[in-house]
């Protein structure tokens, strides 16, 4: 399903012509953020097949947002936006209690998230939160969040998910995104594989964002991949196969 952009280029706005400088401010932004030399080497050996700059141009993360990277594990697109955002913005870290008591070491004493909240970037502008799905909020009102490879496990997890997508509408400013990527399922499987293969159908997610409230607006094939089966664990081979499947990238928007 091909999904149109709802809403007119700046430049078309009322025939005014927009300075180039201001057009493609955000996409400066985005390019320094992942061109930083102070990314983790575990991160950037990730960037050719995650394509964090076209993700992050989709998902509109600009300067001065605040945004959240819900069920943000350890952090790879936390440390991106923080670095996009800069000190007139903040982004959240939202990792539900599952995972982690599941991952102790990454969010304990000299693991991961440690190690990134010793860094300067994050002490400017970084809030991690663990709590449930269903309990998600954040100080500030959200201009933006994204979610990525994590919307399946909600499933298997057994999360609430009316509740928790009633949460994320509620933290978004009116007019707000939410932008969700994830390893796509077999066409009109629901959520069969969430568990075994850790894919999810599209239309589930559609369903219920919409259930929600939210109107999809956007969807994106950067991250589409034909020669997927669809039939495989994602952790397979996870060298080659994880950041190497078929995702589907969609871009939901709260009414104004």
């Amino acid at each position: 399903m091909q999904i149109k952009q709802l809403f007119l280029p700046a430049t078309l706005i009322l025939g005014l012509a927009v300075p180039a400088s201001a057009e493609h401010h955000g996409n400066k932004h985005i390019k320094m953020a992942v061109g930083s030399p102070e990314r983790l080497e575990s991160d950037t050996t990730r960037d050719e097949r995650r394509k964090p700059a076209e993700i992050l141009k989709f998902a509109g993360i600009k300067p001065g947002m605040h945004v959240a990277d819900v069920l943000g594990g350890t952090g790879y697109y936390t440390d991106i936006m923080s670095r996009i955002v800069g000190d007139e913005g903040s982004v959240t870290n939202f990792v539900n209690l599952f995972v982690q008591n599941r991952f102790p070491k990454a969010f304990g004493p000299g693991g991961v998230i440690e190690k990134r909240q010793a860094t300067a970037q994050w002490t400017k502008n970084v809030s991690m939160v663990f709590d449930k799905m269903e309990n998600f909020k954040t100080d500030e009102p959200l201009d933006a969040a994204i979610m990525v490879l994590f919307y399946h496990d909600t499933l298997w997890q057994e999360v609430d998910r009316p509740a928790m997508t009633k949460a994320f509408i509620d933290a978004l400013k009116p007019g707000g995104t939410f932008t969700i990527v994830d390893h796509a399922a077999e066409d009109g499987s629901g959520g069969r594989d969430v568990s075994t293969l850790h894919r999810v159908d599209s239309q589930l997610v559609i369903d219920e964002m919409t259930a929600a409230g939210f109107e999809l607006i956007d969807e994106s094939d950067l991250l589409r991949n034909p020669e997927d089966t669809r039939d495989f664990n994602v952790f397979r081979d996870v060298a080659t196969k994880r950041d190497n499947t078929d995702r589907f990238v969609l871009k939901f928007q709260k009414p104004a």
